[in-house]
């Protein structure tokens, strides 16, 4: 006790040994929390670890150095010279991982990314209108609806969207003005006569009687039963309405790989039109 006295002159005896009792109780707390920290992380118990605490200011061990702390990383060496990092989840470092994933994805596969997207936007806009009027949902329109946005707004407008990057590059005025018009004029009619004359089309050919599938004739007054120039004009209003500001704005700030969703996303809301439309909703 006298080199205890010798480190401590003024202290009396009890506080020494409370110093030092101190000593051992932190040393085994810090041991005690290494070890529950790796048997929360699934690591298997270890024998005889050293454990060592790091931050941005320096090491906190068994002895009285003692230093703040602040983004704390755990380093747990043992015999086999592992090290574990648990640092806390930073969401801005997440969001951007998640992003990066998509873009990757997009570039990767972007014909399918477009096609995904387009169906499965497409398939709860329909269930959302159907819904709405308080009807048993018809999952054969459902699927009508999906196969004919997937195709067509998701996959083929991909492939127009690129084409028209390639003729047309560049976010100039008279580049985006340009291609926004194509898109309308062209595309645009395009594919809301095929929601006219396809969702119908396939609508039957989903429906199943005593448990089969079955298919139309394919005649040309069969195939477009469906389309009439008055549900197309209220389709072109909608779309000159929602498509023209959307596309002024994507072929200026929004990056290639990317329009399909954007895309997509706004059709959902103009396919829950093409559902009511092509459900009836709005026949006298």
């Amino acid at each position: 006790m006298r080199e205890a006295n010798s480190i401590y002159p003024r202290c009396p005896r009890s506080a020494v040994n409370m110093i030092t009792f101190s000593k051992y109780m932190l040393s085994l707390c810090i041991l005690s929390c290494a070890g529950s920290l790796s048997h929360v992380a699934g690591f298997a118990p270890y024998s005889h670890p050293s454990t060592h605490l790091t931050s941005g200011a320096g090491v906190l061990t068994k002895g009285n150095t003692v230093h703040s702390s602040c983004t704390i990383k755990l380093n747990q060496s043992s015999t086999t010279g592992e090290e574990f990092d648990m640092r806390p989840v930073n969401k801005k470092n997440t969001l951007s991982t998640l992003s990066d994933n998509y873009k990757q994805l997009t570039t990767d596969h972007y014909l399918l990314m477009a096609f995904l997207q387009a169906g499965f936007l497409a398939s709860g806009a329909d269930i959302a209108t159907q819904t709405m009027e308080s009807n048993p949902i018809d999952f054969s329109h459902v699927a009508a609806m999906a196969t004919v946005a997937s195709t067509f707004s998701g996959a083929i407008n991909a492939v127009w969207l690129r084409q028209l990057e390639q003729a047309f590059p560049g976010k100039a005025n008279k580049e985006v003005a340009t291609k926004t018009l194509i898109h309308a004029v062209i595309l645009a009619s395009i594919i809301n006569s095929a929601y006219l004359v396809g969702v119908p089309l396939f609508s039957t050919c989903f429906s199943s009687h005593n448990g089969i599938l079955h298919l139309l004739p394919l005649d040309i007054a069969t195939v477009f039963k469906g389309w009439n120039f008055d549900e197309f004009l209220t389709l072109t209003k909608l779309e000159v309405a929602m498509f023209i500001p959307y596309n002024t704005l994507a072929f200026k700030f929004v990056p290639p790989q990317v329009r399909p969703l954007t895309h997509a996303t706004i059709s959902a809301t103009f396919n829950v039109a093409v559902s009511a439309i092509t459900l009836g909703y709005f026949d006298s």
